[in-house]
């Protein structure tokens, strides 16, 4: 842990992050939709929205499993959907090498909605943007 408080869990959500960029470099991965989304998505091929939405400490003293929303970004719908599946990879692989920054690293994935095409009021007015949401279970431990 970094504060060495006992049964501080490190950030999740920003390991998560963390792992979203090493995975899928020259794409911007934020926790917030940026308010120059449109251009960003066009700039970088894709954007990626990650954030925990839930969760428990499985472990008071070791294991932290937050429910995380990722929402892909793109021009089209196989550029979306990719992107989709790209992240998850990546997301699975790098549990698997437990991957982490200088908070914690991730120990556990598990999916819970593997990545679908939805809509809202903002995709569906601009014709060329799709989007794609899943949600998985990620458990972090700390350093």
């Amino acid at each position: 842990m970094v504060s060495g408080e006992p049964y501080l869990m490190p950030d999740s959500e920003r390991i998560v992050l963390d792992a979203l960029r090493a995975a899928l470099p020259g794409i911007r991965c934020a926790v917030y939709l940026p308010t120059d989304w449109q251009p960003a998505l066009r700039a970088a091929g894709g954007l990626v929205i990650a954030r925990r939405v839930g969760g428990v400490m499985k472990d008071k003293r070791y294991v932290d499993e937050g429910m995380f929303t990722v929402q892909t970004y793109a021009t089209t719908r196989a550029d979306a959907s990719l992107l989709a599946r790209r992240a998850r990879a990546g997301l699975v692989r790098l549990t698997f090498e437990q991957f982490g920054n200088a908070e914690g690293y991730l120990s556990h994935f598990r999916e819970a909605t593997g990545p679908f095409m939805t809509t809202d009021p903002m995709t569906e007015a601009q014709p060329d943007f799709y989007r794609f949401s899943a949600n998985y279970m990620i458990a972090t431990r700390p350093r």
